[in-house]
């Protein structure tokens, strides 16, 4: 997974250990393995945590290439870090609900 390699070479670039990147991000280091070596996906919550604990990185740049995102997308993205992290948590929280399958 292209996240969890972004991931390992941001955190090895700030010379940070695994436990300590953990704990910045407030994950157990067991969790955050498993995503920078691509066993887990994270949630979007999860990803707003590392991208703060690696000094607030925009998340866009965690998740890798921008090639396959249309331009509204992209806008979209800007705009979402730009907000603070309780208006990132509302957004996340209504795509979730509007991305549920309808019965």
């Amino acid at each position: 997974m292209q996240f969890g390699r972004e991931v390992r070479r941001r955190r090895k670039a700030l010379g940070l250990t695994l436990e300590e990147l953990a704990h910045r991000a407030d994950l157990t280091p067991h969790h955050l393995s498993a995503i920078e070596t691509g066993k887990t996906d994270p949630r979007l919550s999860t990803i707003l945590k590392l991208s703060k604990a690696l000094g607030r990185v925009p998340a866009g740049e965690l998740l890798g290439s921008r090639a396959d995102l249309s331009p509204g997308a992209i806008d979209t993205a800007k705009l979402f870090d730009s907000v603070g992290e309780d208006v990132q948590q509302a957004v996340a929280t209504i795509l979730r609900v509007a991305a549920k399958p309808r019965r």
